[in-house]
């Protein structure tokens, strides 16, 4: 559990390889957010421990083929889950959407009943006066929800539609606006309607009830089938974009099967762990010291800490050699035009300000931070290389093979960011 939980910190600050070229994932939480705006200050407490971290290391240049031993990366083969959408999904979806915009039929004659939804106009009066917050027209209540004090919904029950009818009621002692609290009240309530939910499913879904739902969304069905077929087009791009990170996480979990890391290059580590270091520090430990922060939320010591990153972080810089080193065989160079589009893309996704502002959310300096992203970029052309001739193979299994179940524990976080 510990392990996930630095992991998704971890990943959270960071651009991983597993990301498509295009597209890269940005922490939900406070993490990124605070990162981003987080100052380079901490705390006097943890000013000792973080000294050494705020220090840039000096990154080391290196060619990855001196580091790795490439193996036969051409012509994997991973198995996956089918992602392939049947008509059941289309069919659960459909009736997803028809629970989540029902249409209700006003009656306007009988009795409420518990349980009823009853639009009524109602005035509270204290000692004859009507009080803040006691009047209302056209308000939709369930019956027995126990959303008005005790007596109001029960003291509906029976009423008639288009009557007015009176509720003598007294607020709890222990209520909210102590104006009211313990008094005797009298509400006067009228029945407008009824409104009787319309039992509507996917085997009894018309072009009429389609029109409705349409019109309620704001989209531009006209029949069954016109919302049958835009609801399948949309599971079906969720499919894709959902196969695509599939094939991508288990070709990263299975190129170290075939190539090898001899050795980080020297300073590699030391330079990403301090870097990460400090940004994690200057995200979450602002009024607090590191190993008070890690101990009250996570129940764990800065050693151990520092350990796991140091697993995590290792792991990730043993993908990122690899493909550097794939991409200098195949002559994978980097185009300038393509970074610019792929930092553009980050700018407007997650709403940066600045170019600099984005580099320095994954670097201590903005020069860093952009040659960090160019490493990524660079690597993501070369996965896409070798994803290019992978020979992928679907299974209708619910559950993906060996190679799928191992990326997901190498990009836990990654698909934790993308709910």
């Amino acid at each position: 559990m510990k392990r996930k939980v630095i992991a998704a910190l971890l990943l959270g600050m960071a651009i991983t390889v597993t990301g498509c070229s295009g597209n890269t994932t940005k922490d939900t939480d406070t993490t990124t957010e605070a990162a981003s705006d987080a100052s380079s200050e901490t705390t006097a407490d943890s000013s000792s421990e973080s000294e050494a971290a705020t220090e840039a290391a000096e990154r080391p240049d290196y060619k990855a083929l001196d580091y790795v031993k490439l193996g036969d990366y051409k012509g994997l083969e991973v198995t996956l889950a089918s992602t392939d959408v049947t008509d059941e999904e289309v069919e659960q979806q459909v009736e997803t959407n028809l629970n989540n915009n029902d249409k209700s039929e006003e009656i306007k004659e009988g009795t409420v009943e518990n349980g009823d939804v009853a639009n009524i106009d109602y005035e509270g009066k204290l000692n004859g006066k009507a009080f803040d917050g006691g009047t209302a027209e056209g308000y939709d209540l369930t019956i027995g929800s126990g959303s008005f004090i005790d007596g109001f919904e029960d003291g509906l029950i029976g009423a008639e539609v288009g009557k007015e009818t009176d509720l003598n009621l007294t607020f709890p002692e222990d209520y909210g606006n102590s104006d009211l609290a313990g008094k005797e009240v009298v509400f006067k309530v009228t029945v407008n309607a009824i409104k009787e939910k319309q039992d509507i499913t996917y085997d009894t879904l018309t072009d009429e009830y389609v029109t409705y739902l349409s019109d309620k969304l704001g989209a531009s069905y006209e029949t069954v089938n016109d919302l049958t077929s835009d609801i399948r087009t949309y599971l079906e791009e969720q499919a894709n974009s959902s196969r695509t990170q599939a094939i991508r996480s288990a070709v990263i979990a299975k190129l170290p099967e075939v190539c090898t890391v001899n050795a980080l290059p020297d300073g590699l580590l030391d330079a990403r762990m301090q870097e990460y270091l400090k940004k994690f520090e200057d995200t979450y430990c602002k009024d607090t010291t590191l190993e008070d922060y890690l101990s009250s939320t996570y129940n764990t010591t800065v050693d151990d800490f520092k350990t796991q990153v140091q697993s995590e972080i290792e792991t990730e810089l043993d993908t990122q050699l690899i493909l550097e080193a794939i991409a200098a065989v195949e002559n994978i160079e980097f185009d300038e035009d393509g970074f610019n589009s792929y930092v553009s893309s980050l700018l407007s996704s997650y709403g940066y300000d600045s170019e600099d502002a984005l580099y320095e959310n994954y670097a201590q300096t903005a020069e860093d931070g952009k040659a960090y992203l160019q490493t990524i970029y660079l690597c993501n052309k070369a996965l896409d290389r070798v994803i290019e001739n992978t020979n992928v193979t679907y299974n209708a299994a619910e559950e993906s093979t060996e190679e799928a179940a191992a990326a997901e524990d190498i990009t836990e976080t990654e698909a934790a960011t993308e709910e």
